[in-house]
């Protein structure tokens, strides 16, 4: 998937930006493609499907991809996207529990290089390693 991810990242004009590959539904490779310069929308993501899907198959990935946008949840996947939507609303996960606890909503209050915190609806904040977090996403629309 590493080696997939690059080829696509290389491939994709400066004004956007891979923010998620996945398998999905089987063998369907799952690009979450998102654009600095207006929105992702559906001729975006036939033009940068036409540029990529050369560059796949010439890596030697000949199965199906699917790219999308990455909708009102986006999923944050890097350090910059917690700086970038900092202020904003979101929901992460973590892989073990941090104070007794896996789940947590709140808005990114401060990033760091190796960790950023929440400020949860009960007026605590939590500071969360990147390294735990197995999943996280926006919970507004921006």
């Amino acid at each position: 998937m590493e080696r997939l991810a690059e080829v696509v990242e290389r491939s994709l004009p400066e004004e956007a930006e891979l923010v998620e590959a996945r398998f999905s539904g089987g063998s369907v490779l799952t690009l979450l493609v998102d654009r600095w310069d207006g929105p992702a929308d559906h001729e975006f993501c036939t033009r940068i499907a036409s540029i990529v899907s050369p560059r796949l198959e010439e890596a030697g990935y000949d199965g199906p991809a699917e790219i999308s946008s990455p909708g009102i949840e986006r999923p944050l996947t890097r350090p910059e996207h917690y700086r970038r939507f900092a202020g904003h609303e979101a929901k992460v996960k973590v892989g073990e529990p941090v104070d007794g606890r896996r789940n947590f909503t709140g808005v990114i209050e401060r990033v760091t290089e190796k960790s950023f915190t929440l400020k949860l609806p009960e007026e605590a904040e939590v500071e969360l390693p990147f390294s735990a977090v197995t999943r996280a996403y926006l919970r507004e629309d921006i």
